[in-house]
């Protein structure tokens, strides 16, 4: 049985201070979010870019851009995308520009306005120690507290599903999943495949290259035809997908429909695999629980179908009630802004890191 989920209403919150601001954000491989108690609600494309001379320079009059303005003046600048399958990439580069990245973010929030700024951000549910330590030596260029939870239990806080839930957080650079049952997960209830948004865009690429030899189709193309057109085999749109693209130069308009969904298809089986090792390795009085309480987020939760074919899919392990959320994009952001609210004065002391 399928069940569409609304965020649950937010309420109101003893905050600390009146000139505390409260900050959430989900760190993602494609696109961050990040949401304030004072009202911020910003997305941004998870791309750095800095100069490629100092001509460029004089003409951006900026030494580093981000998001969509990097992607607009990106001929003229070097692009940093520095998360890649939802963890920071190993080069002294990456590492220097998400530090610049987050604090980005967190100004956003113009903190400068207020006495305290403490946050919570969401990181891919299997982040390394070093990950969550720069992550954490980032904010502390910009807030006071700072807090580093897994993506998919954000999710699962925003919903006030906590009780015997599982998470499946399809983003771009990762697929996250997670068991949640009332506190912070341990390393054991989550994990993190490589087959999520960015693989099922090369799948489509390969699918059309494939079906029509000398196709001409970048990354961004494949990944509009993704966002508009996914589906899987339990709903199939009514007319075909047509798509307009180059072959060998010459323009086409040519049927796309079962790229799509072989693309689409690819990623199920690593996460129906990994959701019943999950459940098969929780406390059996509790599997049903967490056969009942299957969450789909994150954007890869928009094809259309997914969560009738994993229901299908798992229906060996007996009856599957999948859950699909409303709004996936901010969904992690919104749940890491209510933990920054509702976690009581004393824990945040424990967790300060500048003093202003």
């Amino acid at each position: 049985m399928l069940i569409y989920l609304v965020l649950r209403d937010v309420i109101a919150v003893n905050v600390m201070a009146t000139d505390t601001l409260y900050i959430g954000v989900d760190l993602g491989t494609f696109r961050s979010v990040m949401v304030s108690n004072d009202k911020h609600d910003e997305k941004v494309l998870t791309v750095i870019g800095t100069p490629k001379d100092s001509i460029a320079k004089n003409f951006l009059r900026r030494d580093v851009l981000f998001g969509e303005e990097a992607l607009k003046n990106r001929l003229a600048l070097n692009l940093y995308r520095p998360l890649e399958h939802g963890v920071i990439k190993d080069t002294p580069e990456d590492k220097k520009y998400i530090a610049h990245f987050i604090n980005h973010m967190m100004n956003l929030a113009d903190p400068e306005d207020y006495d305290r700024v403490v946050a919570v951000i969401g990181a891919p549910a299997e982040a390394s120690h070093v990950d969550k330590t720069a992550i954490f030596d980032a904010a502390a260029g910009t807030v006071n507290a700072c807090m580093i939870i897994s993506e998919p239990f954000a999710v699962a806080y925003a919903l006030d599903m906590l009780d015997h839930t599982m998470v499946i957080d399809i983003g771009a650079g990762t697929t996250d999943i997670c068991r949640v049952y009332g506190t912070i997960p341990r390393p054991e209830d989550q994990l993190h495949i490589n087959r999520a948004g960015d693989f099922v865009d090369a799948r489509l690429i390969e699918e059309i290259q494939k079906k029509y030899v000398g196709a001409q189709v970048t990354k961004d193309m494949a990944r509009r035809w993704k966002e508009q057109y996914s589906f899987t085999n339990h709903s199939p749109p009514e007319d075909p997908i047509i798509v307009d693209f180059s072959i060998e130069g010459k323009a086409m308009s040519l049927d796309i429909t079962d790229c799509v969904s072989s693309a689409c298809e690819s990623i199920v089986d690593d996460i129906i695999f990994n959701v019943k090792g999950l459940i098969a390795d929780s406390n059996p009085e509790y599997h049903d629980a967490f056969r009942q309480n299957i969450i789909l987020a994150g954007g890869g939760s928009g094809i259309r179908g997914l969560g009738a074919t994993m229901e299908d899919r798992l229906a060996d392990l007996g009856e599957i009630t999948v859950h699909i959320v409303e709004d996936p994009v901010k969904l992690g952001a919104e749940g890491a802004l209510r933990l920054a609210q509702e976690v009581p004065e004393e824990y945040w002391k424990n967790l300060t890191i500048s003093d202003q």
